[in-house]
């Protein structure tokens, strides 16, 4: 970050248009002068699958003008959770009231819609906002190499130099289907009892593959019920450079369908994907610091996780939420240069301990793979987060102090 002679405002650098990086540019444009730099174009990695945004996202994104159940975002309300065997028989139900206890909506949507919404955030003009100051900018197709003087977040790379991404042993294929196209696909066959309207409304669900296969899938809805994300898990067979330096390489469908279509409604539903995306498994070791100097590591560049908990997203969510310290308690961004540094930190002292706890909760997951996780057992770490303000009263009342 560098400082603005013309005014009270900083000139912030962000390197990397993903979820952070686009939400970090809505907190920080009101107040400062914030350009966006992405090495790929505007469609860089939105991937067509799904993605869960929590009570903590939503809590989060809602004050910044976030519309995820409007009509171009489509999200859809999850309240509800169920598992099926191999059998289509259902072994458990749960109804879940996450707004009542949590504040905000828990949400299913497609992943291009959100990362639009994002980018409209993030860039639209004020005035259709209702906020003050300017849009910020991004420049595409414009790789930075971090520099300790510039840049508010580091890209990638300079998290995996100090710690390489770990691979967990399982892999993912992860496609979205049309209800459209799974019911042409599905013709005369009398559909699974999973994939029925009364089954699937407001519904998250586990899909458990055959006795002893270690294999299950995820199911929740998305673009207000007229598609659905499925996340095939299972451990991995053969490792690929393209699905370890990439979580959205493209898959193969005859694999997909060798290995999850136990079931030939399931398998018919599963060939109606329009595209599929194969992913091999990998986290991030927690890092030993996030900052240096005026420079600050967030989202997948300082705690990629794997999606088992479907909190991947939100952490990067409220890594940005926590750059509002820039904006000062008041909200006035008149903060100056020298300051950042401590801020930074002080930042870091919330955050990075979180992501920590996060990363070892997914992990404790993943290392059952099972669908028998209920989705409910670690919603209070999770959605319970409440912004970043009142993480460092908690610190304070707890007399951790702050990292300064």
């Amino acid at each position: 970050m560098a400082s603005d002679n013309d005014s009270t405002r900083l000139k912030v650098l962000i390197v990397g248009s993903g979820l952070a990086g686009l939400t970090a540019a809505r907190v920080l444009r009101e107040h400062h002068t914030v350009t966006v730099y992405e090495r790929g174009g505007a469609a860089v990695a939105t991937g067509g699958q799904g993605i869960i945004i929590g009570s903590n996202g939503t809590k989060i994104l809602s004050p910044l003008g976030y519309e995820g159940e409007g009509p171009a975002v489509g999200g859809v309300p999850i309240r509800r959770f169920r598992i099926f065997d191999a059998q289509n028989n259902m072994i458990e139900v749960a109804d879940m009231d996450l707004r009542g206890r949590y504040g905000t909506e828990t949400l299913g949507q497609k992943r291009s819609d959100f990362r639009d919404e994002l980018v409209r955030l993030a860039t639209a003009p004020s005035e259709e906002l209702g906020i003050q100051g300017e849009p910020a900018r991004v420049e595409y197709g414009n790789a930075v190499s971090p520099t300790e003087s510039t840049p508010a977040s580091a890209p990638p790379s300079s998290a995996q130099a100090a710690r390489r991404p770990k691979k967990t042993g399982l892999s993912a294929y992860r496609v979205a289907v049309s209800v459209e196209a799974a019911n042409r696909a599905l013709g005369d066959l009398p559909p699974p009892r999973w994939w029925t309207p009364e089954m699937y409304r407001n519904a998250s669900y586990f899909l458990n593959g055959p006795a002893g296969s270690r294999r299950f899938i995820t199911v929740y809805p998305l673009r207000r019920h007229t598609c659905f994300n499925f996340s095939c898990i299972m451990e991995t067979q053969v490792s690929s450079k393209s699905t370890t330096e990439s979580w959205h390489a493209e898959g193969d469908r005859d694999k997909m369908l060798e290995y999850f279509g136990w079931d030939e409604g399931l398998k018919r539903i599963l060939s109606a994907a329009a595209e599929i995306k194969s992913w091999e498994l990998q986290d991030l070791e927690p890092l030993p610091t996030w900052t240096r100097g005026r420079a600050l590591l967030i989202g997948d560049a300082a705690h990629a996780m794997t999606p088992m908990q479907g909190q991947g997203a939100n952490m990067s969510i409220e890594d940005a939420e926590a750059l509002r310290l820039l904006n000062n308690e008041a909200g006035t961004g008149t903060v100056r240069p020298e300051d950042v540094p401590a801020i930074l930190r002080r930042i870091e002292s919330v955050r990075r301990p979180r992501a920590a706890g996060a990363l070892d909760r997914v992990r404790d997951t993943q290392g059952r793979l099972t669908g028998h996780e209920k989705f409910h057992d670690k919603t209070d770490f999770f959605m319970g987060y409440n912004g970043i303000y009142a993480a460092l009263a908690e610190m304070e009342a707890n007399g951790q102090g702050e990292d300064r």
